[in-house]
C-alpha cells in the first residue's frame, strides 16, 4: 500500500513539475519580444510618393492627432471576437474622413504593425500610401510574442502583438527619437512582463527649410502617480527644444480636466506651461465640441495638440467627426502658420 502511495504521489509530483515548468516556459516565451530592436525607431520611405517641395508657397499647414486604438473601433480592449472585416471597413472609414484635409502631418497612437488581433495588417503602412504621405516614423512600443489579454475568453486573446506609434509627414524627417517613459509601478510582476511601453516619440522635420519638432506621445492611462511622472519628464524634454525650434506636442496624454474620477489632472502641468498654449483654447476645452473620448458619445478630452506660441499660430482647430468609430478615440486637428 505505502508503495503505491508513494509511485502515485511521485507522478502527481512529476506530473505538477510538468505542469508548472510548462507554464514558466510559456511565460518567459510569451513576453519576450521577437521583432528586431534596432527597428523599434525606423523612418520608412514610402513608394511612389514625394517630398512637398520646400519652395512651395503654402503657409498654412494641417497636423491630426489620432489614438487609432488600433482599429478596432469600440471593441478596443474588450473580449469580444472582430472579424477581418469590421478592421477593413474601419481602415476606409479613417481613410476617408483623413483625405480632403490633406494633413501635412498626422501622429498615431495604438496603431498596430504586425499584430494578430488585427489580422496581422500594417495599418501605418496601409493609411501612408492611401494618403501619399512621403514618410513615416515608426515607434514600437508593444512586442509580445502573445498576450494573454482579455483574459477571458482564452480565444479573445491578442496574442502576437507589433504595435506602436506614427507619425506620417509630406516633409522629410530629419531625425526620429524614441524615449520609453517611466513604467508603472504598483502592478505584479506578471502584468508588467506583458504591459505595454508608454512613448515620447520625437521627430525633427524639416518645413519649407525650416526644423520642427513633431513629439508625440501616449500618457499612462490607468495609475496617476506614473503618468504625473512621465508628464513631469515630458516638460523637461521640451526645456531642450522650445527655445530653439517650432515645437508640436500632440497625442493621448490620457488626462482630462474633469474631475470626478480623475483628482489629479495632470494635462494641467502642459496648460499652465508659459511655452505652450493648447490649439483647443482654454475657455472651450471643457466645451462638448472639444471632447475626443469615447468616440460614439464623446465626454472626456484626452487628446491634445499643444503648440509654442512664439513661432506658431493657429489658423483653425476641430475635432474630425467623420472617422465616426473607427477607433474609441475621435482625431484632433489643427491648422497652423509660422510666425
Amino acid at each position: 500500500m505505502k508503495r503505491i502511495l508513494f509511485k502515485l504521489l511521485g507522478i502527481s509530483g512529476v506530473s505538477f513539475g510538468v505542469i508548472l515548468g510548462s507554464i514558466v516556459i510559456f511565460y518567459f516565451w510569451a513576453s519576450s519580444s521577437s521583432y528586431p530592436q534596432e527597428k523599434y525607431a525606423e523612418v520608412v520611405k514610402y513608394k511612389n510618393s514625394d517630398f512637398i517641395d520646400n519652395n512651395d508657397n503654402n503657409n498654412v499647414f494641417t497636423v491630426v492627432t489620432y489614438n487609432i486604438g488600433y482599429l478596432s473601433g469600440l471593441t478596443n480592449n474588450t473580449a469580444i471576437t472582430t472579424s477581418k472585416e469590421l478592421f477593413e471597413n474601419n481602415l476606409k472609414t479613417v481613410i476617408a474622413a483623413l483625405k480632403p484635409l490633406k494633413p501635412d502631418l498626422v501622429a498615431f497612437q495604438e496603431i498596430d504593425i504586425d499584430s494578430k488581433r488585427s489580422f496581422n495588417i500594417n495599418q501605418a503602412n496601409k493609411i501612408a500610401e492611401a494618403l501619399n504621405f512621403a514618410q513615416g516614423a515608426i515607434a514600437i512600443n508593444w512586442d509580445k510574442n502573445y498576450v494573454p489579454f482579455p483574459y477571458f475568453p482564452f480565444s479573445a486573446h491578442f496574442k502576437r502583438i507589433l504595435s506602436g506609434q506614427a507619425i506620417l509627414s509630406r516633409y522629410q524627417i530629419e531625425s526620429h527619437e524614441r524615449i520609453v517613459l517611466d513604467r508603472v509601478t504598483d502592478k505584479p510582476f506578471f502584468y508588467k512582463a506583458f504591459y505595454i511601453d508608454r512613448l515620447a516619440q520625437i521627430t525633427k522635420i524639416n518645413i519649407q527649410g525650416r526644423s520642427v519638432i513633431l513629439m508625440n506621445v501616449h500618457l499612462e492611462a490607468f495609475e496617476t502617480s506614473t503618468r504625473q511622472r512621465q508628464t513631469e519628464f515630458i516638460q523637461e524634454l521640451l526645456s531642450q527644444y522650445v527655445n530653439k525650434y517650432p515645437v508640436l506636442l500632440i497625442g493621448d496624454f490620457n488626462s482630462t480636466l474633469i474631475n470626478g474620477n480623475n483628482p489629479q489632472p495632470t494635462i494641467n502641468l502642459l496648460l499652465k506651461n508659459p511655452d505652450l498654449k493648447s490649439a483647443v483654447p482654454q475657455e472651450n476645452l471643457t466645451d462638448k465640441k472639444a471632447m475626443t473620448f469615447p468616440s460614439d458619445k464623446p465626454i472626456a478630452k484626452l487628446d491634445y495638440i499643444f503648440y509654442t506660441p512664439k513661432t506658431i499660430e493657429v489658423v483653425e482647430w476641430g475635432i474630425i467627426s467623420e472617422a465616426k468609430q473607427a477607433s474609441d478615440h475621435l482625431p484632433l486637428m489643427m491648422k497652423f502658420r509660422f510666425r
